[in-house]
């Protein structure tokens, strides 16, 4: 495969990952049992569905005591893992020329899926609202984690040296008759 075909598809693959994280923000964060039967479903910047506060955000009802946004860090892990997704597509000179934007990608890979499997195991919120135990996690942060999965394989992809460019074609110089 061509060196810059296979950059291109790194980068696209680091575009949609990092798309995914700012996707996995709008989700499911926590879901509450509301003790009638249904399901009350909290998003990653407080959205409330479902159960008798149906429309209303948890950040509201907290009246400034706390806050709840777990899905803010996922969009500024999508974000910058974006702006390293065009690095690599964009920047194509130098000996070594992705390293930078790949030690974006690690990072924000490795902020991804610490923060995704945390908010996954305890999905209770930062706020002290909910015991322990009382929500289960929702969607988002097992799409953090998982999209960032895919930001350190690209990350990896260009740390091994698949992308580096071939080294150049030594010629002897003119040579004596």
């Amino acid at each position: 495969m061509e060196l810059k075909t296979l950059r291109l598809i790194v980068a696209l693959g680091a575009v949609l990952a990092s798309a995914g994280c700012m996707i996995a923000s709008l989700l499911t964060w926590i879901s509450l049992s509301d003790g009638t039967g249904g399901t009350t479903s909290i998003s990653g910047w407080g959205g409330i569905t479902g159960g008798q506060i149906d429309g209303q955000n948890i950040n509201d009802a907290m009246a400034g005591f706390a806050t709840y946004r777990p899905g803010a860090l996922s969009v500024v892990i999508g974000g910058l893992a974006l702006l390293a997704a065009f690095g690599i597509a964009l920047v194509a000179r130098g000996d070594k020329p992705h390293r930078i934007p790949a030690a974006v990608l690690s990072l924000c890979g490795l902020g991804g899926l610490a923060w995704g499997i945390f908010r996954g195991v305890s999905p209770g919120d930062l706020a002290g609202v909910l015991g322990s135990g009382e929500g289960s996690s929702g969607p988002g942060p097992w799409l953090t984690a998982g999209c960032s999965l895919f930001l350190l394989a690209g990350a990896v992809a260009v740390f091994t040296g698949v992308l580096d460019p071939p080294p150049p074609v030594r010629r002897r110089g003119i040579q004596p008759r």
